[in-house]
């Protein structure tokens, strides 16, 4: 007998050892259901494994919860349920984990089933209609007035950088005051690479992954000017990390100052490279001083 003639009876077997043990668990969730038939739809291996796993006791949704920050797993819930991403697609774009073609995402599925959002929540905020999803999925209630909060964060967020307040609140409400922090760190950050054409304002990296939003004046030092974009240059992470430590700044006509920190290997390295000026949001000269002067000592 070939493996494709015993493939179909192998699969129905070990669907019916996974619905077994699920049923026969007190602790047993939707989200788990899901994950189990998912599985078992995925391939032969990957099945024998999780059985494996079942059987050691490992398996529990929620098991990667843990391993993210709070906004991280709100960037999750928003590409599924307003932008309509695959598990897969989140997985990789937003968690920046592999996931195969054939059977990945299943952490980004992980995420969205600890928070019972399933797959006929794919989308379900494409409309960005909050209310009526709301009185909707009452189940998932919680997760959309957390999901809510954020949205309209970010657009105060960014209605703050275009209005010239710079100055970040992070008192607490229905999100963490970590999570307020970041969310207006990431709108400075999408403005200035914007600014920069999403390019290494001296070097030609070009990817949005080795690209920081780098204060010149620390974001620790001066509370009023956070958000300024005129405080903040896009370098790719080397350069971030050498200005950030004062191997170098720039001087009142934006040319590069090698600092005395610099040995011959990071001098030889800076030397001959330019400022490109952004096409808005240019560097204030104050700040490039005081970077020269407190941190480039």
């Amino acid at each position: 007998m070939k493996l494709c003639d015993v493939e179909p009876i192998i699969r129905t077997t070990v669907s019916a050892v996974i619905m077994l043990i699920v049923f026969g668990s007190e602790l047993v969730t939707i989200g788990q259901v899901s994950l189990f038939i998912w599985v078992r739809l995925s391939g032969i291996p990957e099945t024998l494994y999780v059985i494996h796993e079942l059987l050691e006791g490992e398996i529990q949704m929620g098991r990667y919860i843990k391993n993210f920050d709070e906004i991280t797993i709100l960037k999750v819930i928003k590409a599924y349920l307003v932008d309509g991403l695959s598990h897969r697609k989140i997985q990789r774009e937003i968690l920046d984990i592999p996931a195969p073609d054939n059977g990945g995402g299943y952490i980004a599925m992980d995420i969205l089933h600890h928070y019972g959002i399933l797959g006929i929540h794919k989308s379900i905020l494409s409309d960005n209609n909050f209310e009526d999803a709301i009185d909707e999925y009452t189940n998932i209630k919680t997760v959309l007035v957390l999901l809510e909060e954020y949205i309209e964060l970010e657009k105060e967020a960014q209605k703050k950088i275009e209005n010239k307040d710079f100055v970040v609140d992070s008192k607490t409400t229905v999100v963490k005051r970590e999570t307020k922090i970041r969310i207006n760190q990431d709108a400075l950050r999408k403005r200035i690479l914007e600014s920069y054409s999403h390019e290494c304002a001296i070097c030609n990296i070009n990817k949005d992954d080795l690209l920081i939003c780098s204060h010149i004046k620390p974001w620790s030092i001066d509370e009023e000017n956070r958000l300024n974009p005129s405080n903040a240059i896009c370098l790719c992470v080397l350069h971030d990390k050498l200005f950030d430590r004062g191997y170098f700044g720039f001087d009142k006509d934006y040319n590069i100052v090698i600092c005395n920190k610099s040995d011959k290997i990071i001098s030889d390295m800076l030397t001959g490279l330019r400022f490109k000026k952004p096409i808005r949001d240019i560097p204030d000269k104050k700040f490039l001083l005081y970077h020269l002067q407190e941190i480039c000592k």
